[in-house]
Order: C-alpha cells, then structure tokens, then sequence
C-alpha cells in the first residue's frame, strides 16, 4: 500500500515536472520566433537607411552605372564635405541648434510647471483647464498659421528665430504637460507634505524634488520635442524668407531642388539633416520608454 502511494507521487511529481518542462520549452520557443520577427522588422526598416547610407559615399557614376544597392569600390567621404559647403548648412544648423537649444528646454519648463499644481494641488476647475490644456492636441496646425503670421507682422517678429520660437512652445504645451502631469502623479504627495512641513516653499518642492525625480519623463520630452522642432517645415516655410534664418528643413528642400539629379550629395545632406537628431535619441534612449510609458499611463 504504501509503494503505491509513493509510486502515484512520484508519478505526479513527474507530470508536475513534464508540465513544467513542456511550458518551458513553449515559452522559448514563443521567445525565438518573436526575436526573429522582430529582427526581419529592424531589417526592413533600416534597409532604407543602409541604402542612403550607401549612396552617400558613393560617386555619381557609380550610381548611375551599377544602382544604389551595389556596394561602393571606394568610400568618398569628400561628398560630406562638398554638400555641407554647397548646401549651406553651417548656417541651416546654427539656425535649428539655437532654435532647439532655446525652445526645447523653455517649453519643457513652462509645461512643467503648469503640470505641477495640475497633479499634486487640489482646487477648482484643476480638471477644467487640464482639458483647455488638451484642446490644443487637436487643433490642426494649418488653421493657426494666417493669424499668427498676422501677430508676428505686428511684433515686427516675422523673419527672425522669434517667429519660431514662440509659436513653437505654444504648439508643444499640450503634450508635454499631458506627460509631465502624469508622472508628477506617480510621485508619492507625503515626500511634499514632509517637504513643506521641513520649510520647502513650493518652487523649491518642484526645483529640488519633482524635476530630479521626474528625469525620465524629461529625457524623453526634449527627445520627442527635439525632434518635433527639428523636423518642423511648414511653420518655418510661411514664418521665414530670409536665407540666414532658414532651419534645416527648410535648407534641404532647396538643396534638393538644386542638386535633384546629385543622388549621393542629396543622400550625404540627408545624413548631415538627421545627425544631431539620432546624437540625442542614443544619448537620452534609457530614459524614453520609462518617461513616455508613466506620462502615458497615469490619470
């Protein structure tokens, strides 16, 4: 009776065990099949970019005689050079680094401290004009464009990086104080009450506790509106006529137009227009995903 007893346990214990085993074995085998989707993914999106890439150190015989895929007989990276002296770029890039230099971190800290008594103050209407806030999510760009352009006349601000610069933090609130409210929420409102009962004043609070804790959401906001701002076009195309404010949008679509049969000096200023731009994202990357998933998240 009891080799019985022990031979059924034994026998359970290796069911248990098999079970176990099996699900192990499927889980893995789950994991390496999405290892593979998501490497043919990253190769189908990076394709492109291996192909401008490519073309950029190329000569435009090479191009013409063997296409863009074959591989290069020799790299010239004189092309660079050539496109960033005929292009102008030095000024596109002094123009759009002050701009995203400037306007990035303002933004980033009016929105957050309109987001700091949006999450952690108890008063009328908080909800209200969290709403107001987000209004301007939906509010489509093309429809602001003539009455700014007319205010910017007036101010005498038309033409200049000012024409910029404050449409540009007005267009970027909403979003950055929907994602700075909700990670100021994930952050426990005791630490402020003993902040304030120690003698904190309240600028003090969000100076030397919100915004230290609040970095990840921070990294990914000048991540996210860094590339906003570079990218921009369509403001910068009506608000600026001048060579020597162009940004460098606005300088590639006139290079292109000039050079729209040189494919590698075209592919070698598209690499210059995006350079500074993957410099932050790899710089900031650690902290994007845990910003934008707790600003996302959060009431």
């Amino acid at each position: 009776m009891i080799n019985n007893e022990k031979q059924s346990e034994n026998m359970k214990n290796y069911r248990k065990s098999k079970a176990v085993q099996t699900t192990s074995l499927r889980s893995k085998e789950r994991n390496v099949g999405l290892y593979i989707f998501l490497t043919l993914l990253a190769i189908f999106w990076l394709f492109p970019l291996l192909i401008v890439v490519l073309t950029s150190i190329k000569t435009q015989m090479e191009v013409v005689s063997k296409g863009v895929f074959a591989l290069p007989l020799e790299i010239h990276l004189e092309n660079f050079l050539q496109a960033w002296e005929t292009g102008h770029f030095n000024i596109f890039y002094r123009n759009s680094l002050i701009i995203c230099f400037t306007k990035v971190p303002a933004g980033i800290f009016v929105a957050s401290l309109a987001a700091f008594p949006l999450a952690k103050y108890n008063f009328r209407l908080r909800n209200t004009i969290f709403l107001f806030f987000l209004l301007g999510l939906g509010i489509p760009i093309h429809i602001i464009l003539l009455p700014v352009s007319i205010m910017l006349k007036k101010m005498h601000l038309l033409n200049t990086l000012g024409a910029l610069f404050f449409p540009y933090i007005a267009y970027g609130l909403p979003l950055q104080i929907l994602i700075c409210r909700g990670f100021f929420r994930t952050i426990p409102t005791d630490m402020i009450d003993a902040a304030r009962i120690d003698g904190c004043s309240e600028f003090t609070i969000y100076l030397r506790i919100l915004l230290p804790l609040a970095k990840p959401a921070l990294a990914a906001l000048f991540i996210i509106d860094f590339l906003a701002t570079w990218n921009e076009f369509l403001m910068a195309l009506i608000f600026i006529h001048s060579e020597k404010w162009k940004t460098v949008p606005l300088g590639m679509m006139y290079f292109q137009g000039q050079f729209s049969s040189s494919y590698p000096l075209i592919t070698a200023g598209t690499i210059l227009s995006i350079l500074p731009v993957l410099i932050i994202f790899f710089s900031l990357q650690r902290y994007f995903v845990t910003g934008i998933t707790a600003g996302a998240l959060k009431g």
